[in-house]
């Protein structure tokens, strides 16, 4: 007995001391993320003096909301963010609707050609055509410098797709079965039963569209040359890149002393992250069980 009792003692201590490392590990870990997240923030919210001079840590030196107002009105912040918002909207629900459309089907054992296609989206997701070719295809479609060239070259993207694909997968037929005795069809089917059951792959794939769509930089350089079509993350590289010339001319040379370059850097950084961490909350719920479910199948 009491050998059983020093090794349930020995077993207590040694899950204790794991636990303890975790949570000093993921301590650790997420002052990793945050503490450079307030880094900029408290630049955007001090004093150019202090900025200049590097004495902006973690908190705010010499509070001023200048260089705040003048990302929101002296700059193009709102027309980038107009184009983000409406490249991210609409590009993500177009994403969803191919993704659930195309998932549905293949994931039917029933469906003839379900393999080759299958094999199609997997070799389209390993090998991609390149650069160039992609560029060539939306110069001959007419679209370059519009929403559509933002969007429809990402309308799905493989990956997700196989998600949403794997969790129908897991679905129960025998609901399916009970809505085709009833007279169902297949959309009826798809649009009645199976997208309420797959709330959480369905959030969680329209955070993952959503956040590439946002994110996307490249592409939005790529295939856009007015500056009313830039979004917010090409305005944020030519804001970095121009430096205080930009911002002069813009503003016809009426910089302050609260006001620098790199204060307005972190300013619009702030702002541009605030809608998608207002976002996340409503969809952060289902992120881990969607993915978690939707990748149990191969």
């Amino acid at each position: 007995m009491k050998k059983k009792k020093s090794a349930g003692i020995a077993l207590d201590a040694s899950e204790k001391f794991v636990s303890g490392l975790a949570y000093v590990l993921m301590t650790l870990f997420a002052l990793c993320a945050i503490l450079p997240c307030l880094h900029v923030v408290s630049k955007a919210f001090s004093k150019g003096t202090y900025v200049t001079a590097g004495l902006v840590n973690f908190w705010p030196k010499g509070f001023q909301l200048e260089t705040i107002q003048y990302i929101l009105f002296q700059t193009d912040f709102f027309n980038a963010l107009k184009n983000t918002l409406i490249v991210t909207g609409v590009g993500t629900l177009i994403s969803l609707f191919t993704s659930i459309t195309t998932a549905y089907p293949l994931s039917k054992p029933a469906f003839r050609g379900r393999k080759v296609i299958t094999l199609l989206y997997v070799f389209s997701m390993v090998f991609f055509g390149g650069m160039i070719p992609a560029y060539m295809v939306v110069r001959m479609l007419g679209i370059l410098d519009t929403y559509a060239a933002m969007i429809l070259p990402f309308a799905i993207v493989q990956f997700n797709m196989f998600i949403v694909k794997n969790y129908f997968e897991g679905l129960p037929e025998i609901i399916e079965e009970s809505a085709r005795i009833d007279g169902a069809g297949d959309l009826r089917i798809l649009v009645s039963i199976v997208c309420p059951m797959s709330t959480p792959v369905i959030a969680t794939v329209a955070l993952l569209y959503a956040i590439n769509y946002w994110n996307n930089y490249f592409h939005a350089m790529m295939y856009t040359q007015s500056p009313s079509m830039q979004t917010l993350q090409v305005y944020l590289y030519n804001l970095i890149q121009s430096g205080s010339g930009y911002l002069e001319n813009m503003a016809g040379g009426t910089l302050t002393t609260n006001i620098t370059p790199e204060g307005l850097t972190a300013a619009a950084v702030t702002l541009s992250i605030i809608p998608i961490i207002a976002l996340y909350p409503f969809v952060q719920r289902f992120l881990i069980k969607g993915i978690t479910i939707g990748s149990v199948k191969g």
